[in-house]
């Protein structure tokens, strides 16, 4: 009887024990987990450009399949022969509309360069003899001076002349009107080595999603098997979510195509209706900048914008007018009839994924930001919700 305390006293404190190293233990994990996230974000970060890329491989992967499936569908030819032909067919394309119209769009966008620092000038005349606009222009051409600081950073600098004697490089003649008419379209060297480093990322895209869309199965196969291991719940998941993001972006794709198009082809001739230099080439421009949803439509407006101020305070107006009205026309009759077959992105999400992915990550992250917000959004609605990613899913499943 006298020994009951002395037991019970030693299980509570071997519960304690355990208790106790059960909580250092979840603890160790807790920690391991913060600072697994921790690393994975960083590494995330370190090769943010590179993830972008791959993700600009799979939309291009995305295209050469859904090109591909009618050659699959009526020619009856296997998949890989089927990106194959998707392929040839889209360079056929190109090449044909290069003969067509290469001579045309070559021309009118030499033009089009060409009229830029004089349409600056104008541009320039026009704001300063508004009220304010004095201000606006000392803000807009400090902006610009901006480009070219590093240029005039190292003017002045001691360099070697070929004798092997000190010298000053010597600084860049200032052309008036800021760099706009001078420094920034004088600096050829920076801009053939943007021009072919741009190229060459372009060119890896094209052939990573060539090697992506002719065995897309065996990847995602892949990766689900390394949830397989986890839970086949999981695996399941992991590859609804791959077969709901490519719906999705696949539907957003080709909307966004047709917008291109159609805004491309409206542009171009109400440029040419009221008498706008280079119509063919504002009309490219503009069906480009469609792809930005929000910010590339007021992109496209501003080379318009100042070629019009070199033809007078009237032509501006007829300028604004236009491009208005092709914005009024793409939101309120091309995209909702695009929207009901393809997924529809709320504006705002469009427009902060924007402002977002280009703090995070430039250039190329304003032009990825919209797949990348339809992916996120699919995803939610698809997988996380399970709902019909479009109105075309909610009408087929009633």
């Amino acid at each position: 009887m006298g020994k009951q305390p002395r037991s019970r006293a030693t299980t509570a404190t071997t519960a304690a024990t355990a208790e106790q190293r059960a909580d250092d233990g979840r603890l160790l994990r807790q920690t391991l987990l913060i600072a697994a996230v921790i690393v994975a974000a960083l590494l995330i970060w370190q090769l943010s450009h590179i993830l972008l890329l791959v993700f600009g491989a799979i939309l291009v992967a995305i295209v050469l399949r859904t090109v591909a499936e009618p050659f699959e569908r009526f020619a009856r030819l296997p998949p890989r022969l089927a990106v194959l032909a998707a392929l040839v067919s889209l360079l056929i394309l190109m090449a044909l509309g290069g003969w067509a119209f290469g001579r045309e769009i070559s021309s009118q966008t030499s033009d089009f360069t060409d009229r830029l620092p004089e349409a600056w000038q104008a541009a320039r005349g026009q704001l300063a003899s508004l009220p304010f606009g004095t201000e606006v222009v000392e803000r807009i051409d400090s902006l610009i001076d901006r480009v070219g600081q590093d240029d005039e950073a190292t003017a002045g600098q001691p360099v070697e002349d070929g004798e092997g004697s000190p010298g000053v490089a010597p600084a860049p003649p200032a052309a008036e009107g800021g760099l706009l008419s001078g420094g920034v379209f004088a600096n050829v060297g920076a801009f053939a080595g943007l021009v072919a480093s741009v190229v060459a990322e372009l060119m890896l895209v094209i052939f990573a999603g060539l090697f992506l869309a002719l065995n897309p199965q065996s990847y995602k196969a892949g990766f689900v098997r390394l949830f397989r291991k986890r839970s086949a719940s999981t695996a399941d998941t992991v590859g609804k979510a791959f077969d709901v993001s490519g719906t999705g972006l696949r539907r957003w794709l080709l909307g966004q195509l047709a917008a291109m198009v159609a805004v491309g082809v409206v542009t171009g001739l109400g440029a040419w209706a009221i008498g706008l230099p280079s119509p063919l080439a504002l009309g490219m421009i503009a069906g480009v900048m469609e792809f930005v949803p929000i910010v590339g439509p007021i992109v496209a407006t501003i080379p318009a914008l100042l070629l019009a101020a070199t033809m007078g305070p009237e032509m501006i107006l007829w300028t604004l007018l236009l491009y208005l009205v092709i914005q009024q026309i793409e939101g309120n009759l091309i995209m909702p009839l695009v929207q009901k077959r393809m997924v529809s992105l709320p504006p705002v999400i469009a427009l902060f994924s924007i402002l977002i992915f280009a703090a995070l990550f430039g250039p190329l992250g304003v032009l990825l930001a919209t797949p990348l917000a339809v992916v996120v959004f699919v995803l939610i609605k698809g997988v996380y919700l399970d709902e019909p990613i479009s109105d075309k899913d909610a009408a087929s499943s009633k």
